[in-house]
Order: C-alpha cells, then sequence, then structure tokens
C-alpha cells in the first residue's frame, strides 16, 4: 500500500512541475516578413520565417490562402530549424498570388504572420468560356473566368453583323449582369437574346485574352391563340383550334374533360397545319351532340418543355319540352294552361309558343299562340263549348325550336246548342200520324254531344202549348220520328229542336201539316204460282182496310247480288210473270199496294229459286260451225236495217198517239192521284226494259202534299194492257 502511494506522489509531483513550466515558459513570436515587391514571372523568392522570441521546442508550418502547403520538389520548397523556418518558391507564376502565412506553435502558445505576394502576371484562363444552350423564358449564364495581376477588366460584346468589327459591347442593365469573377448573366431569354458573345480580359501586362462564344435559346411550345370559349349547334360540325410556336418537332393531343381522345375516334378528327412560327392544331367534331359538351385541353411539348390550354365547347340545341304541362280552370269558352321551364342544358329561351287544336274526326284548325319567355301561364279563348282540345307547348330559342311537350287533352264545358235542327220536313202517313224528318244542326253549333231532339206539335192555331215527344239521337245523316194518334183531316205546327246535356237549343220554324182523310192499304199477302228456269209467277190477294180502292200494285225483286227490279201493275191484277230470270239463282220479292192516299208497307220478302243449274263463272259454251246466215258480217248489217225501220214506225206512232192524246184526253184511261202519300218508291228504282210493254211508261210518282194539305199539285201515270197481266 505504502509503494502505492509513492508512485501517486511522484506522479503528483512531475505535474506540478511540468505546470510550472508552461506558466513560466515564452509563446512563440514571429519576426514579420516580405515577399519582394511585383516579381516576375518565372522567378525566384524567398521567405524567412523566424522566431523573435519563445521556447524551443517550435513547430512550424506554412499555409496559402488558408490552406496547408505541402512542398513539392519543382515548385515549393521548405527548408525548417529548431528556430526559423524558409519557404522557397520556383519559376513563380501567376497561381502563386496569395496570402502566405507561417503559424509557430510550442508548448506556450502560437503565433502567425502572413505576407502577401503579388505576382504581375498577363491575363489567364481560370474556365474557358464555352458554347451555352438556355431556354427561352429563363435565365442563361455565360461564365469568362480569368486570372492575373493586376485584375484583368472583362469586358463582353454581342455580334450584330457578320463582320468582326459587327460587336456591341454588353453593359449592365435590365435582365443583363456582368458578375465580379466576369460571368454574364441573361435573365428572361427571348429569341433576340440569341447569338455569338465575345469575352475580352486586359490588365496592363502583356497582351490581352479573348474568346467567342455562342449562345442559343430554344424555344418551349406556346399557345399564342386560343379561344377559351367555343360553341357549336347540335348536328353541326364544331371547330376547336390551337396556334402554337416552339422549336420542332412539337407533339399534340387532346383531352376532353380529363379523358384523352385516342384518335381516330368517333366524329373526332385532329390535323396539324405548319406555318411560319409554329403549328396550327385542329379539332374536328362532326353531328355535334350534348355529350360533347365539355373542356378540351390542347396539350403540347417539345424537347424544351410542354404547355396546356383550355377551349370550353358550348353545345348550342334548341330547348328541351316545357315540363309539367296542365289545363286548369277549364270552362265552356276558355281554359288555362300552365307550365314549367324546360329542364336540362339549353341555351337562354326567346319565347314558348302554345299550340292547341279541337279534336274531331275531322282535323282541327291549329292555332299558335307566342307567349314570353317568362311567363309560366296562359288564358286559351274562344273556344267551342263541349269540344275536346289537345294542347301542346314548345319553347323556342336561337338554335330553334324545341320537341313539344306531351300533349294534354281537355274538354270544355257544353252549353246549349246554338242552332236548330236543319232540313225538317213533314209528311202524312196516314189520317192519324205524321212523318217527320230532319238533320242535324251544324256539328260547330253543337257546343256538346247531342243527346237527342224534341219534337213539338200542337193543333194549328190553338193556345195550348206545343206536346213534346223525345227522340234519342242516332248516328244516321236524316232522323225520324212518327207523331201517331192524331186527328184524321187536321192541321198540325210542328217544330224541333236538338238538346245535349246542357239543355235545349233553338227550335226550327213551325211547319203546318194536315193529316190525311183515309189511310193507304195494307200489305197483300204474296205466294208463288209458277217457277221455271227464266221466270217466275207470283200472287196476290189484297186486304182491304181503307176508306179507298187499290189503285195500283209495285213489284219489287232483288238478285243475289243485290241488283233491284220494280215493275207496276193495276189495281185490277192479281198476278205478275217475271221473265228473264237466270236459271238456278235466288231471288227475293215483296209487292205493295197503292191507293188514293200513298203506298201501303210492303209484304214479307218471298223467297224463290229458278230452276235449273247456275251458271259457273268463267264457263263458255262450246260453240259449233254456225250457218252464214247467223254469223256477225251477216247479223248486224240486217240488225242495222231492221232497227232503223222500227225507229221511223215508233217516232210515227208516237206523233200519232199525241195527236189522240191532244184530241180526246178525256176519253182514254188515266188515274189521277190529287194528293201526296207517306210511302213514295225509293227515286233510285228504275224501269225494267225487258218489260216496258208489261207496265207503265214512266214510274209511279206521287207529288207530296195534295188537297187537304195544302200543296195543290197531281200527278199521272199512264196505264197499258200488257202481255205479262194476267
Amino acid at each position: 500500500m505504502a509503494c502505492h502511494i509513492g508512485q501517486e506522489c511522484v506522479l503528483i509531483g512531475l505535474f506540478i512541475t511540468s505546470l510550472l513550466q508552461m506558466v513560466y515558459s515564452d509563446k512563440p513570436i514571429i519576426q514579420p516578413f516580405h515577399f519582394p515587391e511585383r516579381p516576375g514571372v518565372g522567378m525566384q523568392v524567398r521567405v524567412m520565417c523566424s522566431l523573435l522570441n519563445g521556447n524551443l521546442p517550435v513547430r512550424f508550418v506554412w499555409k496559402l490562402n488558408g490552406k496547408t502547403i505541402a512542398p513539392v520538389a519543382d515548385a515549393m520548397d521548405v527548408v525548417t530549424q529548431s528556430d526559423f523556418s524558409q519557404l522557397k518558391i520556383k519559376n513563380i507564376g501567376a497561381s502563386d498570388t496569395g496570402n502566405y502565412t507561417c503559424v509557430a506553435t510550442n508548448a506556450a502558445g502560437m503565433d502567425t504572420y502572413t505576407a502577401h505576394l503579388v505576382v504581375e502576371a498577363p491575363p489567364f484562363w481560370k474556365e474557358q468560356p464555352k458554347d451555352t444552350e438556355a431556354v427561352h423564358g429563363q435565365s442563361a449564364s455565360l461564365h469568362c473566368g480569368i486570372g492575373g495581376y493586376p485584375r484583368p477588366k472583362i469586358t463582353w460584346k454581342k455580334a450584330y453583323g457578320t463582320q468582326s468589327k459587327d460587336f456591341l459591347v454588353v453593359h449592365n442593365e435590365y435582365k443583363k449582369t456582368i458578375l465580379e469573377n466576369g460571368t454574364l448573366v441573361i435573365d428572361s431569354l427571348k429569341e433576340a437574346d440569341e447569338g455569338v458573345y465575345t469575352c475580352e480580359a486586359e490588365n496592363g501586362v502583356g497582351e490581352g485574352i479573348q474568346a467567342t462564344v455562342r449562345l442559343s435559346v430554344h424555344a418551349p411550345p406556346t399557345v399564342t391563340s386560343v379561344k377559351r370559349r367555343t360553341s357549336a349547334k347540335r348536328g353541326e360540325t364544331a371547330v376547336i383550334e390551337c396556334e402554337i410556336t416552339g422549336e420542332q418537332p412539337l407533339l399534340v393531343s387532346w383531352e376532353k374533360d380529363g379523358t384523352k381522345l385516342t384518335m381516330p375516334f368517333t366524329r373526332f378528327e385532329t390535323y396539324e397545319e405548319a406555318n411560319g412560327k409554329g403549328v396550327k392544331a385542329t379539332l374536328l367534331i362532326s353531328n355535334v351532340q350534348r355529350r360533347d359538351q365539355g373542356n378540351y385541353l390542347c396539350s403540347v411539348q417539345n424537347d424544351y418543355g410542354s404547355v396546356k390550354d383550355v377551349t370550353a365547347l358550348t353545345v348550342q340545341e334548341p330547348p328541351e319540352s316545357p315540363s309539367d304541362v296542365k289545363v286548369i280552370s277549364v270552362n265552356s269558352r276558355s281554359a288555362q294552361v300552365i307550365w314549367g321551364a324546360p329542364s336540362g342544358i339549353s341555351t337562354s329561351i326567346k319565347q314558348f309558343v302554345i299550340m292547341f287544336w279541337k279534336n274531331s274526326k275531322v282535323s282541327g284548325k291549329l292555332h299558335q299562340v307566342s307567349l314570353t319567355s317568362t311567363e309560366t301561364s296562359t288564358l286559351l279563348r274562344d273556344l267551342q263549348p263541349g269540344n275536346e282540345y289537345t294542347v301542346q307547348l314548345l319553347a323556342e330559342n336561337d338554335v330553334g325550336r324545341g320537341d313539344p311537350s306531351d300533349p294534354v287533352t281537355f274538354e270544355t264545358k257544353e252549353e246549349e246548342p246554338e242552332a236548330p235542327p236543319v232540313d225538317v220536313e213533314v209528311e202524312a202517313a196516314d189520317s192519324h200520324t205524321l212523318q217527320i224528318s230532319w238533320k242535324p244542326p251544324p256539328t260547330d253549333t253543337w257546343n256538346g254531344q247531342l243527346k237527342g231532339y224534341h219534337v213539338g206539335y200542337k193543333v194549328e192555331g190553338s193556345a195550348s202549348q206545343l206536346a213534346y215527344e223525345t227522340v234519342i239521337k242516332t248516328n244516321l245523316r236524316e232522323e225520324k220520328t212518327l207523331l201517331r194518334n192524331l186527328r184524321p183531316s187536321t192541321r198540325y205546327s210542328v217544330a224541333v229542336n236538338a238538346f245535349n246535356s246542357a239543355g235545349d237549343g233553338p227550335a226550327s220554324e213551325e211547319i203546318v201539316t194536315s193529316t190525311l182523310n183515309g189511310d193507304p192499304p195494307q200489305s197483300p199477302e204474296v205466294k208463288v204460282k209458277n217457277v221455271s228456269q227464266t221466270s217466275v209467277t207470283i200472287m196476290w190477294s189484297p186486304r182491304v182496310n181503307s176508306d179507298a180502292s187499290v189503285e195500283q200494285y209495285v213489284l219489287e225483286y232483288v238478285d243475289t247480288d243485290q241488283n233491284k227490279q220494280e215493275f207496276h201493275a193495276p189495281g185490277s191484277h192479281k198476278e205478275y210473270c217475271i221473265e228473264g230470270l237466270e236459271s238456278g239463282q235466288r231471288y227475293s220479292i215483296r209487292v205493295a199496294a197503292y191507293n188514293m192516299f200513298g203506298r201501303g208497307d210492303f209484304s214479307p220478302s218471298l223467297v224463290v229459286i229458278t230452276e235449273g243449274n247456275a251458271r259457273v263463272p268463267g264457263y263458255e259454251p262450246i260453240v259449233h260451225e254456225t250457218p252464214f246466215y247467223f254469223r256477225l258480217y251477216f247479223v248486224i248489217p240486217v240488225v242495222a236495217s231492221v232497227t232503223v225501220i222500227l225507229c221511223v214506225i215508233v217516232v210515227a206512232w208516237a206523233c200519232l198517239k199525241r195527236a189522240h192524246y191532244i184530241e180526246g184526253r178525256k176519253a182514254q184511261l188515266y188515274v189521277s192521284y190529287q194528293q201526296r202519300l207517306t210511302y213514295v218508291p225509293p227515286s233510285e228504282i228504275s224501269r225494267d226494259s225487258r218489260a216496258v210493254d208489261a207496265a207503265y211508261d214512266i214510274p209511279w210518282d206521287v207529288p207530296n202534299g195534295g188537297g187537304s194539305m195544302g200543296r195543290d199539285r197531281s200527278s199521272y201515270v199512264k196505264l197499258k194492257q200488257g202481255q205479262n197481266y194476267v
């Protein structure tokens, strides 16, 4: 333990001794030294760094511009002794110019001394200028790293011509700056900044130096012209243009709402057209639709940059249909229509157009009314009561008219008919019955749907009110009804009016007509007497129920093709033979009787089928060789001659008969009918020329009215005896 304590004491003693030496020793002090003034290039210089004071040992270090110098055999040499250090610089040059520092260090401290060595040297290149490429709009730096002493003066020039003298000095100005190290900085480059630049340096020592470089300014793509907004009508072709400048090659692409358009694309087409400065890119959209509306991006790039620009395309189209079209407050002659604005995308609306028409079997007249774009309702006027109408609405803008809205149908309220029935006729059917016929009022005066008619009547001149019978409307062109249980031979006033759900319309003018003094005969009982292949003989027996005897019969028959024939027979006959019929055919036959009061009802139809087989359609009988006197070339001239002779005879006979008629009118047999009867044979029935000799010369025709009916007209029908009567 004692040994250890002794060793510690020794160490402590040594530490104290060393500390005392440091406190009482001197730190180094360097004697100032200097380099020769402006030594020439290639000379040799020496400087000595020695101590004025300081305890040894001392450590010496040399530094150039703050960096420790490492001796180089061919350039520098350092010789150091205990109390000094010598620096020798061989073959000095401009690069040796600088601050040389000697650092002396001992246990007590450190001292330094710095001397400046200046070597006169002509300008020399520290960094050789190089050709430079830059991008339009950015900045460019043209370096000119020059050494030498004194410090060289640097001048930049720019060529403006082809001769060596065609240079202009570049000064510090807006966007052009010459730095202290000789670098020329140009900001916001333009095409005009491109060219040849020269950097010159001189310091009065030796000859100056210069170097020429080229500055190339490359242009990135730039959109010089684009419409921010464009429009096209639906169905037309939209054109979107993008004019671009920049260094070729320029790559153009298109996007719509963030989606790239890859060509070929449906209805889309692109092309580029080169111009003097760049490219004009065009996007064509044919048959533009609403879905084509959006933002179209023109994207361009080259080796020096890229650019994008947007055009908003608006598709102009006719507006959509007005929404929620309704018809409210419908009256008999007006209705209010309301609607909402069209939905969807559309340009501003100029006006609304409302269309309405009356629904009828015949197309109704179309009415159109223009309304302002701010209106949302209108009143339709001058409508006809009790009619169904259809209304549609459409909107119109600068492009045109849009589609009409869904049709809305409404029906106006009814009013009483405005006009009476027309063509009212009153005829006596018998002594107790009047037959009334009329046609409906004009359709546009119905003011609704006709329900029927009221037929009013009373005895002429009586003070009583009209008695009415209701007739339900039919769809026939002519309406008819019978007024029964009237008094015979009495004059009645008759008027007719139409009615609908709203009430009665005006009545027609009263017509006065008298009932007959007697009644037409009842229908006879008809039987078949004989049937052959080409004829049918029928017989009938009258039913006497009238005050007047039967004066005439009318016989009517219809074949299977609905061809109708009619014959007349005197009242004294009870049979008739119908000839010229076809074999095996079906015929429907009926008979009616006339007396002085008119024609009675037809008998029930009697169906008769002639004997034999019916002719087969398309069948042609076999024609055998006939004698010459049956052939056409012989028969035609003979028939023509006979016809001429018969015509002459008939004309002569007619003239003779007329003379006899004038002379002996009262002696001949005539049947006169003074009064018009209710039932008259249809006017379309014609005589059968085959039986002209067997019937009357003219069809039975009894004029309207006579005697007590106030129309004093008569019709005379001449009777003839014929071979068909039995």
